[in-house]
């Protein structure tokens, strides 16, 4: 009897060992806010930033080699709709694991994914930039400037282990179109941290219909942190060439974080300003996973409606 129940907890502690080593997740978040958008005049119940249900996984093969999975449905809270707002039409169309669709390898060499997933410059460096995450009436997505390609579908990804600080990602966009060759990207991602210090290059080529480049650079000064960026590209097809100048700022304050932006997008040939956006935000976390926010923004290029703001709240799990 004895020799059984030893057995028997000799087999519970093994399977917990396995267990641990190996486990699948579910997680989401929803986000909804009364917001008014830059260029109208009306408010609108609209996310936040993406309401989301996701399921990621990772399982031990031994060796130090890992597999893993993310699939990620993205849906417009306010009505339930698949996608990232409540029109219709945008529903229909939307892929159910907008959000990400991967799997892959883990090891010593790094991470190889495959599948839908998010372009290395975006990811690694331009999202970092902006304090805002891309979400939000204050968000910065001209840091992106003549692409701002966001996610790719077809894609091969990989990122290196981290050797001194430095870590590079590479990302292959298959173009599965015959006879097409506007689908296909080559993407880059190269970046370096060292305490406060973090620095950013990222690169996205598609062929035959853009290109854009942006560095990055962020130093947390504990009271605050300083963020920069300079972007520069062109749109092959018209030659137009585009810049992108960027400054921000984010303090911890009274249990939230105060946020603050300014970024210029310009084109030359011809010369003009595209956007001229400043922003400003408090957002308060009321726990680890719920927080309140509100934004303010303002563009100086747009002819009417030049400023928006949201009221808001995010609640993850």
């Amino acid at each position: 009897m004895k020799k059984s129940l030893l057995a028997l907890a000799v087999l519970g502690t093994l399977a917990g060992a396995a267990a641990a080593q190996s486990s699948v997740t579910l997680y989401g978040r929803v986000d909804l806010s009364l917001a008014r958008n830059l260029g109208t005049d009306y408010m609108v119940m609209q996310n936040g930033s993406g309401s989301r249900l996701g399921v990621r996984g990772v399982e031990d093969l031994g060796g130090g080699l890992k597999a893993v999975f993310n699939i990620e449905h993205r849906f417009a809270a306010d009505v339930g709709n698949t996608g990232t707002n409540n029109n219709a039409a945008n529903a229909a169309t939307t892929p159910m694991w907008n959000g990400r669709s991967i799997v892959g390898l883990q090891g010593g060499f790094g991470e190889v994914r495959f599948g839908r997933e998010y372009t290395t410059n975006f990811l690694y460096v331009q999202l970092a930039a902006d304090p805002w995450g891309y979400d939000t009436v204050a968000a910065n997505g001209s840091l992106g400037g003549a692409i701002d390609t966001v996610r790719s579908n077809n894609s091969i990804t990989y990122s290196s282990p981290t050797v001194g600080g430095f870590r590079g990602h590479f990302q292959w966009v298959m173009d599965e179109t015959p006879g097409n060759d506007t689908n296909g990207s080559y993407n880059l991602a190269l970046t370096y941290g060292a305490g406060p210090l973090n620095v950013g290059f990222g690169r996205i080529d598609r062929d035959d219909v853009a290109e854009w480049n942006i560095l990055t650079a962020a130093y947390d000064f504990g009271a605050f942190k300083l963020i920069g960026a300079y972007g520069f590209g062109k749109i092959d097809a018209t030659d137009v060439k585009h810049r992108d100048y960027h400054i921000a700022a984010t303090a911890p304050i009274g249990g939230g974080e105060f946020r603050a932006s300014y970024n210029k997008l310009e084109t030359r040939n011809p010369s003009s300003d595209v956007s001229s956006k400043f922003g400003l935000g408090y957002h308060y976390n009321m726990s680890k996973r719920t927080t309140l926010y509100a934004d303010y923004a303002r563009d100086g290029e747009l002819t009417d409606n030049k400023w928006g703001f949201d009221v808001g709240i995010k609640h993850n799990f």
